[in-house]
């Protein structure tokens, strides 16, 4: 029966450790629906702070961090793409190969605060068993079972088609004024820009289809 857990991370290596606590008013957060590089180790992350030249002080000389570079801003929140170094301690590789997945991620002290669910128990289980042989803190903060899982509504996208629409809007392409364009956005998810230019249409055109054109119209 799937659970959710809240639960707080830390250890000195953990990726943007440093990052963490000396910029302990900024808040970071991960960017979830954003896609990853598979051959290497880069994550987007947001930054909310109205002084960037603290946050980028701060990435240069952390040591778990090999390059990053700014993709959007808007006001006082900044979106970069960071790639680690060797050194970085991830928690999402263990995670995925015990069948969990993380809801949110966000900085707090000194580490992280998560936001995860897993297939069952066992899964929490082997996740500490992991932490625990690396030397890395995990306080369970809560543990929730799940009696009934509701699915969001998937209304006919695919999930390529919600990812860009989702990136989309979370980074303003929908503001006015723009805060994205394609090519940000051809970045950010790691494909050209007509493909996301593609990917937006038609997600657009099966949500209007789906949720105002009805059937007897």
């Amino acid at each position: 029966m799937p659970v959710s857990a809240r639960v707080y991370t830390e250890h000195e290596d953990l990726a943007l450790a440093d990052t963490i606590r000396s910029l302990s008013d900024v808040e970071i957060g991960v960017v979830s629906d954003a896609a990853t590089d598979p051959d290497h180790d880069v994550y987007f992350f947001w930054f909310e702070t109205g002084d960037f030249e603290r946050v980028e002080s701060a990435l240069a000389a952390d040591h778990t961090v090999e390059t990053f570079s700014t993709i959007f801003e808007n006001d006082n929140r900044r979106t970069y793409r960071i790639e680690y170094t060797p050194r970085a301690k991830l928690i999402s590789p263990p995670l995925a190969e015990v069948g969990g997945i993380t809801r949110d991620a966000r900085s707090h002290l000194n580490g992280w605060l998560l936001e995860l669910q897993f297939q069952d128990h066992a899964g929490v289980f082997e996740l500490s068993d992991y932490v625990t042989e690396e030397g890395i803190r995990l306080d369970i903060l809560e543990l929730q079972q799940t009696e009934e899982t509701h699915e969001e509504p998937d209304f006919g996208l695919t999930d390529r088609q919600r990812e860009a629409l989702l990136a989309a809007y979370v980074n303003g392409y929908y503001d006015e004024p723009r805060d994205a364009s394609l090519e940000s956005l051809a970045t950010l998810l790691d494909i050209s820009p007509s493909a996301v230019s593609g990917r937006l249409r038609r997600g657009s055109a099966r949500l209007v289809e789906e949720v105002l054109v009805d059937d007897e119209d």
